[in-house]
């Protein structure tokens, strides 16, 4: 493939006049980042809906099932099942977590990056 220039395409692509400008909307950002944290805080609580609270509403026992056989068995079951969705829950909030966190990165780099660039260093 042969270099950029030698394509007629420029080898920095911010100089091109025809590109369109990239628009980043801090403020709307940080409101997305707010509403993102509320909701992840809800998850990793103890209110409705979050892993805590799931926990205590599927932890179905042998005593609640019964114990002749075939409740044992269902019993068994509903462990494992209980015990696999609290690790892809758990799993989920984690990685909610990592991404919440990029996102801010990701959004405080730019608005630094940006102040950088704008501030006059002259001196």
């Amino acid at each position: 493939m042969p270099p950029p220039e030698e394509n007629g395409a420029s080898p920095w692509p911010g100089l091109d006049k025809d590109r369109p400008a990239v628009e980043i909307k801090r403020d709307r950002i940080k409101k997305l980042l707010q509403a993102l944290e509320e909701d992840l805080e809800r998850l990793s609580g103890s209110n409705e809906g979050s892993l805590t609270d799931m926990r205590s509403l599927t932890n179905l026992t042998e005593a609640q099932i019964g114990t002749w056989d075939t409740a044992k068995t269902v019993a068994a079951t509903t462990q494992k099942a209980h015990q696999k969705i609290g690790l892809v829950y758990q799993d989920t909030v984690t990685k909610y977590q990592a991404a919440l966190n990029l996102l801010r990165a990701a959004a405080y780099n730019y608005e630094d990056a940006e102040q950088s660039s704008t501030t006059n260093r002259s001196g």
